[in-house]
């Protein structure tokens, strides 16, 4: 059965994330931040592509260690294990699709 999730946001005084979706094979995560919050750097044992949805961010890059910004309609992809992590310019909402399905939780504070 497919499933509809329309874009709300859920911003807070951390940011904010949600299973939008999750499988077997994957899972897709919603990240609210406010200006000047962020996601810091970890890794992932798996691929991540991250798809900006509003707003405007500052990605960091592990595999060039340097930094990119990107606007609303831009995607990053990440491979597994590459230092990955952002941080918003102004209040963003994000989408990570994440695959494999990771096996454990990532800390990302």
């Amino acid at each position: 059965m497919g499933v509809i999730k329309n874009l709300e946001e859920k911003f807070g005084e951390k940011p904010v994330s949600e299973v939008v979706y999750e499988d077997a094979n994957a899972k897709v995560v919603r990240f609210y931040l406010k200006g000047g919050q962020e996601i810091k750097p970890h890794k992932s044992s798996s691929s991540v592509y991250i798809t900006v949805l509003k707003g405007k961010l500052n990605f960091f890059l592990g595999k060039d260690n340097s930094e990119v910004e990107v606007r609303a309609g831009g995607t990053v992809f990440y491979e597994p294990d590459e230092l990955h992590g952002f941080k918003a310019l102004e209040d963003s909402v994000v989408e990570a699709v994440i695959t494999p399905k990771p096996t454990h939780k990532v800390n990302l504070s």
